[in-house]
């Protein structure tokens, strides 16, 4: 697995709450101003590309789905963050988040 683009992110995140979506789905999803319809397909396809996604043919489109769960990128990401930014260190980034969500309450 490997870590999304920020523009991916919000595709997957979408898909991941509408579990099954053509294009024109996703983007109803969006704030204005919407991306264009071509940039979110071309994102959808490197989605496909990465393994990210699926498509089943439906009608004259495609309907998308998740190949990952929101859970199991979340554990990537968690996975990344920890080996990466706190040398995989757990009391260090629990010790982080602590601090961070005692500050938040402040």
């Amino acid at each position: 697995m490997e870590r999304l683009t920020p523009a991916e992110e919000q595709v997957m995140l979408k898909l991941w709450k509408l579990e099954k979506a053509s294009v024109h789905q996703i983007l109803e999803l969006y704030a204005e101003p919407k991306p264009a319809y071509n940039t979110t397909s071309t994102i959808v396809r490197i989605l496909e590309k990465k393994k990210f996604i699926k498509h089943k043919p439906q009608g004259k489109g495609f309907i998308y789905y998740p190949r990952i769960s929101m859970i199991q990128y979340r554990e990537y990401l968690a996975d990344y963050l920890l080996k990466n930014y706190f040398e995989g260190d757990r009391k260090a980034i629990v010790s982080h988040f602590n601090k961070s969500s005692l500050n938040e309450l402040l």
